[in-house]
């Protein structure tokens, strides 16, 4: 299994070809962060477009512009799909607020169980 650690996340990619980031307990990300992560799942993917599993149960949040740019034709290049793992209510409003305000042109969804997160990721590998 591949892993980088950037400023904000651990990121692996698994053997299933899903890439899993954890973002760092109260980890408040703003763009610098954000294309930091995604040219790491850039790297660890070896360029080749994945779905992405993000876990922002422990994150304080993104900057508007780190969240615009997670939704951006960039990010779409690197992810085939994005499950975003929410638990307390900071983090399902952290998720909402960024499937609603940032639409993306690849399928993202909210999860509440990494099973059935990683299930759902599978059909976009």
């Amino acid at each position: 299994m591949k892993e980088i650690n950037t400023k904000t996340e651990h990121i692996e990619l698994h053997e299933s070809g899903i890439v899993v980031c954890s973002v760092n307990k109260l980890a408040y990300m703003e763009l610098e962060d954000g294309v930091e992560n995604l040219n790491a799942i850039r790297e660890i993917s070896n360029g080749v477009k994945v779905p992405v599993l993000v876990d922002i149960l422990a994150s304080k949040g993104a900057s508007k512009e780190c969240r615009e740019y997670f939704a951006s034709p960039d990010a779409a290049e690197i992810q085939s799909a994005c499950a975003l793992l929410i638990k307390s209510p900071l983090s399902r409003l952290i998720g909402n607020f960024f499937i609603g305000l940032n639409k993306t042109i690849f399928p993202t969804k909210l999860f509440t169980d990494k099973q059935e997160a990683m299930g759902w990721l599978k059909t976009h590998l």
